[in-house]
């Protein structure tokens, strides 16, 4: 659990948009993918290099649950009960 918030709510305030690497990390995150999406008009034209595309940010919803379910299955196989 204490993972799981670390993740979602912590992590994505670690990275900024200014340079490459961390702003691809940033968009990766559903707090920027969120933002993206409900963002009117688009994106600043200065900073085109580094923002959320919205394909990218549908693809970060989508990618995010496949991956909680896949790692959630793997989890359960392993444990010892």
């Amino acid at each position: 659990m204490v993972t799981a918030v670390f993740t979602l709510l912590m992590l994505p305030t670690m990275f900024s948009e200014s340079a490459r690497w961390s702003a691809d990390v940033h968009h990766a995150m559903v707090p920027a993918a969120w933002k993206r999406l409900v963002q009117n008009g688009e994106a600043d034209p200065g900073s085109l290099g580094h923002t959320a595309t919205v394909p990218g940010s549908w693809i970060v919803y989508a990618l995010w649950p496949l991956t909680a379910v896949a790692l959630a299955v793997i989890v359960v196989r392993r444990r010892d009960v």
